[in-house]
């Protein structure tokens, strides 16, 4: 019978290790959670080099145990936990059934610290704490926060919602962007293959047979001559002013300067501005309702922020209320519309605070859809016309002088 050797914890935190000799590993790890211990570690025993080396052989053909935790993964730990706390098991209980149905190496390793720093009398916000790289501040906070009212579970559906709102945000201003951007680049390289292959070729033909060219064609082959004579110089040039551009904008100051622009460009500054405020409003109001003070809540808030526009904006909002002023007037600023100032202002007056940013985040979202859609609209029309006309050009080009051709020939 094989052998596995366990690490273990019983009831008190106190540690212990040994060996088990059971049919399978999970039906060694099922005796000893029968006996009421929490696995730490289980493996196949040092003699049982036949388990052991089938497991390592299993361990490297499963790539996906070694991938990165995604958002998805971290949703699936925050519903599975509140989902077990809300069915009566302890914290414990609850990490110890997470830790025996994750697969992948990081997401274990993770639940386990988490585990043993509870075992070792922290809280469950203590624990999220140290592991600051994997969960958000938001989901922190809202922790620390039901953990004095109760309503842990509560806490970890909000917060996986909350993620799982930001990956939406996410994947639909990505989804918006990446039609345009691959459009462009689509267009730069047809433009590239006909200046750099087809119009030389033509060029060569027309001129052996003694034709003069027509304004268009020898546009066209002016422009190619230029670009094959100082295109690697062009190349280098444009490669180096990319990089300094990139170089500069990683700095504070530059990408803060990028951010301002970005806000200044039609149709995507709006999309990017309607963002920032869904972003704002969701956040606000989740943390807000879960009891977290207004000061914390918008300091979080400014660290989510992606522009850095929004996150001057929302630390000085946060200064602000340290000095005792309200919500409406500490977010007055250019990049916040006036509109929804006054709704906040209506909010405090009345003590629904969180109710008002919800209904501002649901109408934003609906406004950053519509936004989508229109940019969408708008930029289909614009590429093609571009890749049309340019496309079209030199169809007309050729055709000009292959009639010219055919006319010289008469």
């Amino acid at each position: 019978m094989p052998q596995f050797q366990y690490t273990v914890m019983d009831p008190s935190g106190r540690e212990s290790r040994g060996t088990l000799d059971s049919d399978s590993l999970a039906a060694a790890a099922s005796s000893l959670r029968e006996q009421g211990y929490l696995i730490v570690d289980l493996s196949a025993g040092a003699d049982d080099s036949s388990a052991s080396l089938l497991g390592r052989i299993t361990a490297l053909l499963n790539v996906g145990t070694h991938l990165p935790i995604t958002t998805r993964d971290r949703v699936f730990l925050l519903r599975q936990l509140a989902l077990m706390l809300r069915n009566g098991l302890t914290i414990f209980q609850a990490l110890d059934v997470s830790l025996d149905q994750s697969r992948k190496v990081q997401m274990v390793r993770v639940i386990r610290e988490m585990s043993e720093w509870i075992q070792s009398g922290h809280s469950l916000s203590s624990a999220l704490k140290q592991q600051r790289r994997i969960f958000s501040a938001i989901t922190i906070s809202l922790v620390e926060s039901a953990e004095a009212s109760g309503e842990l579970d509560q806490a970890l559906s909000r917060a996986a919602e909350s993620l799982e709102r930001r990956q939406e945000l996410r994947r639909q201003l990505i989804t918006s962007l990446t039609y345009p951007t691959v459009v462009v680049l689509t267009s730069i390289a047809v433009a590239t293959f006909l200046v750099w292959k087809v119009i030389p070729k033509f060029a060569a033909f027309l001129s052996r047979r003694g034709i003069k060219l027509p304004w268009s064609t020898q546009l066209l082959v002016d422009f190619s001559g230029y670009v094959a004579r100082y295109g690697t110089p062009i190349a280098l040039g444009l490669l180096l002013l990319v990089a300094i551009v990139v170089v500069t904008f990683m700095t504070p100051r530059g990408r803060k300067v990028l951010d301002a622009i970005l806000l200044r460009i039609l149709v995507v500054g709006h999309l990017l501005r309607v963002a920032e405020m869904v972003r704002f409003c969701r956040t606000m109001s989740i943390l807000l309702s879960s009891g977290v003070t207004l000061l914390e809540s918008l300091q979080i808030t400014s660290r989510m922020a992606t522009n850095r526009s929004y996150r001057t904006c929302f630390e000085s909002a946060a200064s602000q209320i340290l000095e005792g002023r309200d919500l409406a007037s500490s977010i007055r600023h250019p990049v916040i519309p006036h509109a929804v100032s006054h709704i906040v202002a209506v909010g405090e007056q009345t003590g629904s605070l969180s109710e008002v940013l919800q209904d501002l985040g649901q109408f934003y979202e609906k406004e950053m859809q519509a936004s989508i859609k229109k940019m969408a609209a708008l930029v289909e029309p614009v590429m093609i016309l571009i890749i049309g006309g340019m496309v079209g050009f030199v169809y007309f080009a050729f055709f000009q002088a292959v009639f010219q051709l055919a006319a010289g020939g008469r």
